[in-house]
């Protein structure tokens, strides 16, 4: 077979192209030196070889090249992976040729399509133990492999089901010694025999014991969590499961905590954020968790102490993906301020404040978040730092905050912008929109520098000037006086988008826009086509789309969805806008994200961070515990809108559905339509 190259992008779902995915053995043929070429150029960790046995695929959609993989022989020594099988030194030495490394595997960078990676590993676990045991008589029984935790995240080793066994201590082989390179991998492992599973039990009463051993935090501790869940529209109570479902949720995250002590604090500190406490700073948690006398080292747990924040961050961002990730989510960024009276704290300086609604002192966080029909999350954060905070009058407090010293000054549009393409680029959550308050919104530079294809939603202020229809342009004729004119300018002038809206004759329309998680969204709009104005030129055609609030103020959003797009179209983002709005209010009103009293960079980062750990298992609780409504095309968050009529009707016939199938009512009371007539009036 003739395989090509093609640089082109290609996007979609592995189900447009399942027929086509084939895997191509190609060890001794000629095939083989593109594949080291292919992989030596663009693998990350290049190839110059192998020793052993190895087996090499190149990953064709037909007939054109998308990626590379191989195994090779295993690892020689690796302790988490012998303590998990469970076998003493002999038994290592005969059974190793039985196990295996991938240690390759590119899909190339142009290819984005989504579930490609997890299918091409399902395939090759089913095809490398027959070609292993072809070509080498060998029965491979278990296979390994290691993700740099820097590069990658491991999300398709996850979704293919592998197990993760922990990370690596940063040594590497060079020659007969061990040299220590600091560039800890997390292991995973897969087994291909179900005789050495039965045969070798893998050792997992190492996870059972870590996961006893944060029960055994938990237990007999104060303050659990039932009033909060019940404000976090948590429906059905999860009883007792609660604290198994806990000690499951903080087991994911003990790899990167070290020692026990720490991971007591850890548990202490989501515990302390979910519970009933008022304030929710290190003091009062320690108190309530861990006695009077572990504050200090509390403290010293979320300033100083040394474990992996980074690799918390990460995991937790892999896990806000496998519970939301949907095709047509939405990334929506803001930003929120964080009160403070002193001049001493990280980042802190006189700002617009959204809390007090003026220039005040406040630190200021920059915030991506994930909205789908699967719910809603913050995926990631940073702090702004002012520009006045990088001059020499601050630079003892920079010492004093621990700023890392290779921090420069960004603007938030730029931090913003920055997190939105990173996050992009990791495929962890597909977008289809991305939504962003007015301070983004009103940025043409920000909303050009959006991944191409995305459809955003941004607020604007009410004095942005749009025009109402696209202008012709010239350059204006000569008056006679000063200078001659060379530029040119639009022949009619440009509006306020409160003046379009006002003048506009399209009536206000009362939608319901979504099922949210206390109700229906329930909103007057209008949606009009106008054009962008830049540098005083018209530019884009956009939407212009206005929604009264319930206290009668208008927001004002443009959306560049295509020319033909319906407004049910344009009110799905409008509604999803919204859901980084109300992490905010749950996380500072419910968890305590801005009860912390530290001041340092790396506190106010870990802070936010536990945070949204803690909300993350909100998440999961949600997704567990909460009723649905049963409405068509609803969701538990987000939906497409319908009239006020089409939502009335439909509720009306769900409640018409529960009273008829209730196990008390033995008769129909009454017509549906006099149920329906009955329940509109009450």
């Amino acid at each position: 077979m003739v395989y090509r190259y093609d640089t082109t992008p290609l996007s979609g779902n592995i189900s447009d192209y399942e027929d086509e995915l084939l895997l191509h053995k190609i060890d001794e043929t000629k095939w083989e030196k593109h594949w080291n070429k292919l992989v030596q150029k663009r693998h990350y960790l290049g190839f110059e070889g192998s020793f052993g046995g190895r087996v090499k695929y190149i990953i064709t959609l037909g007939d054109r090249i998308v990626g590379a993989i191989s195994f090779c022989s295993a690892v020689y020594h690796l302790g988490p992976r012998d303590a998990y099988i469970g076998w003493d030194e002999q038994t290592r030495i005969a059974m190793l040729p039985h196990l295996l490394n991938n240690n390759r595997f590119l899909i190339l960078p142009e290819i984005n399509i989504q579930n490609l990676a997890s299918c091409v590993l399902a395939m090759s676990l089913r095809r490398i133990r027959k070609d292993w045991e072809q070509q080498y008589e060998v029965t491979p029984y278990m296979v390994e492999t290691f993700v740099d935790r820097e590069q990658y995240l491991g999300t398709c080793y996850k979704a293919s089901n592998w197990t993760y066994l922990g990370t690596t201590k940063g040594y590497g082989k060079i020659g007969k010694d061990f040299v220590y390179h600091g560039r800890k991998k997390d292991l995973y492992v897969y087994i291909l025999d179900r005789q050495f599973a039965s045969q070798f039990k893998p050792d997992i009463s190492r996870v059972y014991n870590e996961r006893e051993e944060v029960s055994a935090m938990i237990n007999g501790t104060p303050m659990w969590y039932p009033s909060l869940l019940k404000e976090l529209g948590i429906t059905n109570n999860p009883g007792q499961k609660i604290t198994q479902k806990f000690a499951d949720h903080v087991l994911r995250y003990t790899p990167f905590l070290g020692r026990s002590e720490n991971k007591q604090h850890f548990t202490s500190i989501l515990q302390g954020l979910l519970s009933d406490l008022k304030r929710k700073s290190i003091e009062p948690i320690a108190i309530a968790f861990e006695g009077p006398d572990s504050v200090r080292n509390v403290t010293n747990f979320m300033s100083r102490s040394k474990w992996d924040d980074a690799g918390v961050l990460t995991e937790s961002r892999a896990e806000l993906s496998e519970l939301l990730s949907h095709e047509e989510g939405m990334l929506t960024g803001d930003n929120t301020s964080f009160p403070k009276k002193g001049n001493h704290s990280v980042g802190v300086a006189r700002q617009y404040c959204g809390n007090t609604g003026k220039v005040d002192n406040c630190q200021t966080g920059v915030m991506l978040g994930y909205a789908s029909v699967n719910g809603y999350g913050i995926a990631d954060y940073e702090l702004y730092m002012p520009n006045k905070w990088f001059d020499a009058d601050h630079a003892d407090l920079c010492e004093k905050c621990d700023v890392p010293s290779n921090i420069s000054f960004r603007t938030k549009n730029e931090i913003l912008l920055s997190m939105i393409q990173d996050t992009t680029q990791s495929g962890l959550f597909p977008a289809k929109y991305v939504g962003v308050d007015s301070e983004f919104g009103s940025d043409s530079d920000f909303l050009d520098g959006l991944p191409s294809g995305m459809i955003y939603f941004a607020d604007i202020r009410s004095n942005q000037l749009v025009f109402a229809d696209r202008p012709n342009v010239s350059v204006p004729a000569y008056s006679g006086r000063g200078r001659k004119p060379q530029k040119e300018k639009p022949q009619d002038s440009a509006l306020t988008a409160k003046d379009i809206i006002d003048g506009s004759q399209e009536p206000w329309e009362r939608v319901v826009l979504g099922i949210g998680a206390k109700g229906p969204v329930i909103a007057e709009d209008k949606c009009l086509r106008v054009v962008e104005m830049r540098a005083g030129l018209p530019g884009k055609d956009v939407w212009l789309y206005a929604r009264k609030l319930d206290d009668g103020t208008i927001k004002y959003a443009l959306c560049n969805a295509h020319n033909d797009a319906s407004k049910k179209e344009i009110r799905k983002p409008a509604l999803m806008r919204w859901s980084i709005e109300q992490c905010f209010k749950e996380c500072k009103d419910y968890l305590g994200m801005d009860h912390y009293e530290s001041r340092s960079w790396d506190s106010w980062r870990r802070h936010i961070l536990l945070t949204l750990v803690a909300h993350l298992f909100i998440i999961k609780l949600r997704i567990e515990f909460s009723r649905k409504p049963n409405v068509p095309n609803a969701t538990p968050y987000v939906t497409n809108s319908v009239s006020l009529e089409e939502y009335l009707e439909a509720h009306m016939q769900m409640l018409w559905n529960e009273q008829i199938n209730h196990p008390d009512i033995s008769e129909m009371p009454v017509t549906p339509q006099q149920f329906i007539l009955n329940s509109v009036l009450t």
